[in-house]
Parts: structure tokens; C-alpha cells; sequence
């Protein structure tokens, strides 16, 4: 009876000193600290740090698990298994689960280390990429994605529905910001400042898991003219265009009156009546009378008397 007492305490304390032994073992391996996860477009990447720095060639090396957060599934998937990295990609993990990770040194682990992760409600949703557009007073703003990737699939696919929300100020009032929501990946800015800077910037939008995403870079455009001429300008434009007219035509009119006289006067020199010519064509010699018709002559006799010199002196001496 002594015997057996002495077996049991024997047993007793052998099993003490094993226990002892896998405490003091399993105390050596540190757990990892400072786990979190990293998501960016549903790229989501565990990270942790070493419990504890191992002098020498020791090395940890870790095992990375999930399963889904239902109390009913109890086994955890391997995700990463004996890697010495301290970073594990669970993009795999589409919905809320329970992840895990742990240290290992040798034969001997830590306790493992537990977050809650739901990608659909903590990924970060990255900014889209934009394009402004100035055009006829109006600004056109476009913008695509975020992206999930590798896939290449835009958000929108992946949460079903996709928000954006466009703000935009003037350069000169940073504090007057106007916002508009869309599902559309281009919005037109109407009712602007001509020729005036406006500054936008877009973020992603998923309203159903209240997930709000970064904002892209400012982008500042200068507006243009709308394309509506005012009437004032419209008369001067015509009134100006008057002026042209009526200059074009006087300047032809003088270069051609110019080209004449220059012709004329090379190849038809000018020549000068004297002025006895003048004189004569302005009093002719003929009058009207001579320019009648001549009547029929009619023959006439008168008596002639002659008387010589040698009569003649006689009469006078006497």
C-alpha cells in the first residue's frame, strides 16, 4: 500500500516537473505585438512586429490563420505557415472573420494573437484618378476608379454601388465649397465665373457601409468665355465691320482711279491746244450767214462811164 502511495506521488511529481518544464518552454516564445492589418482596395495585408529581439541565429518564424466570425465554424484556415516575414497577405478574406497569428521558435509557439477584420467596412478606399476640362465656360470634370486589384475591378463591381462626391470652390474663396454627389463618373460644372480659377478634388463614396474614401489631389482650372456673344458687342462688331467695308472700298476705289491716272499718263501723254487754235475754234471765221444756201444770182447791168487823165487835165486848166 506504501508502494503505490509512493508510485502515485512519484507519478504525482514527474508530472509537475513536465508541466513546469512546457510552461518554462512555452514562456521562452513571445507573442507578436502590434498586429494590424493593412487594407487598401481590398489589398489587405496583416503585419505584426517580434514579441521579443533573439540574440544570435535564432529566428521566429510565424503561422498566420482565419476563419469566418460565426460562433458555429470553429477550425481556422492556414493563410501563411512557418514563414520568418512579419507580414501575411489575406486578400483573400471577403468577409467578416476572425484572424490569428503566431510565433514559433523551435518546437515550442506563443499564444496567438486575435483581430476582427471585415474588408467591406475597413479597407481604405484610395482616391480616383481625375481629369478637369475647361469647355465654353463650363469645367468637365471625369475621374475613374478606385481599382481592386490584382483583378483590375473597379469598387463599384466589388460593393455593388459606388458614390462620388465633387467638391469644388473658387481660388479666391477657399471657404465657399460646393459639393455634388454622383454616380456618374463625369460631372459637368455649369453656372461658373467666366474666366475664373476653380479648384476641385474627388473622393470615393460607399454609402451602405458608410465607407468614405480618400480625396484625390486639388486640381485648379481657369473657366473660359461661355460662347455668348453680348449685343453691345454684337453692334460694335457690326459697326466696326462697317468701317472695314467702307475703307476696303474707298482704298479699291483709289487705287483704281490711281492706276488709271498712271496709264493715262504714261502710254497717253497730254497735249496742249496753242492758243490761236483755241481762239479759232471759239470765233470761226464763217459765220451763220455763210453756212445758208445760195440763192439763184440774178444779172444785173449798170452803166459804166470812164473818163481819161488827158480830159481831165484839160478840164482842170481851165
Amino acid at each position: 500500500m506504501s508502494v503505490g502511495a509512493g508510485g502515485i506521488m512519484r507519478s504525482w511529481h514527474g508530472g509537475l516537473i513536465v508541466l513546469c518544464f512546457m510552461c518554462s518552454v512555452f514562456g521562452q516564445v513571445h507573442k507578436p505585438k502590434n498586429v494590424h492589418m493593412d487594407s487598401v482596395n481590398f489589398k489587405s495585408i496583416l503585419r505584426w512586429e517580434p514579441g521579443r529581439l533573439l540574440d544570435g541565429n535564432r529566428t521566429y518564424t510565424y503561422t498566420a490563420q482565419y476563419k469566418l466570425n460565426i460562433p458555429s465554424i470553429r477550425n481556422y484556415s492556414n493563410v501563411c505557415v512557418g514563414i520568418q516575414e512579419t507580414h501575411c497577405d489575406f486578400s483573400r478574406v471577403r468577409f467578416d472573420s476572425l484572424l490569428r497569428v503566431r510565433a514559433e521558435l523551435n518546437e515550442s509557439v506563443s499564444g496567438c494573437v486575435q483581430i476582427l477584420f471585415d474588408p467591406y467596412t475597413q479597407t481604405i478606399i484610395s482616391a480616383p484618378t481625375v481629369k478637369v476640362t475647361s469647355r465654353a465656360g463650363h469645367l468637365d470634370v471625369s475621374f475613374f476608379g478606385p481599382i481592386k486589384e490584382p483583378e483590375n475591378l473597379s469598387l463599384k463591381t466589388v460593393y455593388g454601388s459606388l458614390y462620388y462626391n465633387v467638391l469644388y470652390w473658387k481660388a479666391s474663396s477657399p471657404s465657399e465649397v460646393t459639393t455634388v454627389t454622383t454616380e456618374e463618373t463625369v460631372v459637368i460644372l455649369h453656372k461658373l465665373e467666366k474666366w475664373t480659377d476653380y479648384c476641385i478634388k474627388v473622393q470615393a463614396a460607399v454609402p451602405v457601409y458608410y465607407q468614405v474614401g480618400q480625396f484625390s489631389e486639388v486640381i485648379c482650372e481657369k473657366t473660359k468665355d461661355d460662347g455668348k456673344t453680348e449685343p453691345w458687342k454684337i453692334v460694335l462688331l457690326f459697326i466696326g465691320s462697317m468701317l472695314i467695308v467702307t475703307a476696303v472700298v474707298i482704298g479699291i476705289y483709289y487705287l483704281i482711279l490711281k492706276t488709271y491716272k498712271t496709264t493715262r499718263y504714261i502710254f497717253f501723254a497730254s497735249y496742249s491746244f496753242p492758243e490761236h487754235l483755241k481762239e479759232y475754234l471759239n470765233n470761226p471765221f464763217y459765220t451763220t450767214s455763210s453756212m445758208l444756201p445760195i440763192e439763184e444770182s440774178v444779172e444785173t447791168c449798170e452803166q459804166l462811164t470812164f473818163i481819161s487823165e488827158e480830159k481831165e487835165d484839160n478840164s482842170t486848166t481851165a
